[in-house]
């Protein structure tokens, strides 16, 4: 079969890295108490990154704790939140918190997905005869301290995804099976809201599309990823409204917000407003031929 015949599939992950989503299963429980509601912890972390006498440069969550006993000494005993909690909802500044990482990692549907993604992507890649073809885009923080045109918000969220870091590097899932299955995976780094500005997306899409004979009427794309209610929400509403892609699915079940009521609120936006075709894991995969 020519691959003008095939159909083509696009997945874009957005953001899939360690100081974003990485797991907190690992997480120690503690008996330290430390207390404090999550408002209130919000409110002391982003205080933290303001405070002229402490060093954030290198900032982890344990400075962080040691700063915050100092500065709730004083403090009422009914303020609750364990340190554990706390590790939890602040392992970085952006990272989503506990309830969205457990929703997102539970029961182990990510990490398979991407699994049977690539194991699909290849064998189609590989067979001639396949009726489809499939090519997937990763967009990645990939920040510079350096860069004065990322100051704004390296300001406002702190240093995050700094490049060359841990913290930036994709979730180890879909980092290995990235370098296991180059042939059809780009990286394509993004420092803004936007996932088309400043980067190298549109022409990335405009050339996959052109290549495979397919246009942007008919090539199929699937996105998820973080921030449900930001990034995830413009690349929805640029590849819809402003590049006027028709098919375009985003998979609710992988997507995450700081909270779930941010993350709600996102996939009702996408689906009311822009209202694009929001499905669940087992929709997903229907849509995009992936089966279990």
């Amino acid at each position: 079969m020519s691959k003008q015949n095939k159909k083509l599939n696009i997945i874009i992950t957005c953001s899939f890295q360690n100081d974003f989503i990485e797991s907190l299963d690992d997480l120690k429980q503690s008996n330290d108490k430390l207390k404090m509601d999550y408002l209130k912890s919000q409110e002391m972390w982003i205080k933290y990154f303001n405070d002229k006498d402490v060093d954030t440069s290198q900032a982890t969550v344990e400075q962080f704790i040691s700063w915050l006993k100092e500065s709730t000494e004083s403090q009422d005993d009914d303020i609750i939140l364990s340190y554990h909690k706390i590790l939890e909802k602040y392992k970085h500044r952006v990272h989503i918190d506990y309830d969205e990482s457990k929703r997102l990692w539970q029961g182990g549907n990510l990490k398979k997905f991407l699994k049977d993604l690539m194991v699909k992507g290849s064998k189609a890649l590989n067979d001639d005869n396949s009726p489809e073809e499939y090519q997937c885009i990763h967009l990645r923080d990939w920040h510079d301290q350096t860069d004065i045109l990322q100051k704004g918000e390296l300001d406002n969220f702190g240093l995050h995804c700094m490049k060359g870091t841990y913290g930036a590097k994709f979730i180890s899932p879909l980092d290995e099976l990235i370098k296991k299955h180059h042939e059809f995976n780009i990286i394509i780094n993004s420092n803004s809201l936007s996932s088309f500005a400043e980067t190298e997306l549109e022409s990335v899409l405009n050339t996959i599309i052109n290549n495979s004979g397919s246009s942007k009427n008919e090539v199929n794309i699937g996105i998820f990823g973080v921030i449900t209610n930001v990034k995830i929400f413009l690349l929805a509403f640029e590849l819809m409204v402003i590049h006027n892609f028709r098919n375009v699915s985003v998979c609710g079940d992988f997507c995450a917000g700081f909270t779930n009521q941010g993350h709600f609120e996102g996939i009702n936006s996408m689906a009311n407003i822009l209202v694009a075709n929001v499905a669940n894991h087992d929709e997903f995969r229907k849509i995009f031929n992936i089966k279990k």
